[in-house]
């Protein structure tokens, strides 16, 4: 949907409405610029498929997944691929016991503190 949006910075979606969504790979791949996005609206109960969802998003120094759904998810790969500035993520709500792929997920977050 954004992939390879490079000179977003700053992103409005908090109306939309994902409910029905199943896919989001790569949604927000190469949104290089992109720094901080809300997805407290985000309804991810349906989705299989977050693969290089922020991958190569590598100014994004906030990002709040704690409101996802992942319990249908089974396919992680390069998630938070080279999120280079994100430090901190809360994945304690991750119900990853659907999830068979999770290669590179957090690889080259160098940055990442806290998990």
């Amino acid at each position: 949907m954004f992939y390879d949006c490079s000179n977003i910075v700053n992103i409005d979606l908090s109306s939309f409405d994902t409910k029905n969504v199943t896919d989001m790979d790569c949604m927000f791949y190469n949104c290089s610029n992109l720094t901080n996005i809300d997805l407290s609206s985000f309804n991810t109960k349906n989705v299989t498929n977050m693969s290089c969802m922020f991958s190569e998003c590598t100014n994004l120094t906030n990002i709040d997944l704690s409101y996802f759904d992942t319990k249908n998810v089974t396919n992680m790969n390069g998630m938070l691929f080279r999120c280079y500035k994100q430090i901190n993520l809360d994945l304690s709500y991750f119900d990853t016991s659907t999830v068979t792929n999770m290669s590179y997920m957090f690889n080259e977050c160098s940055n990442l503190k806290n998990i």
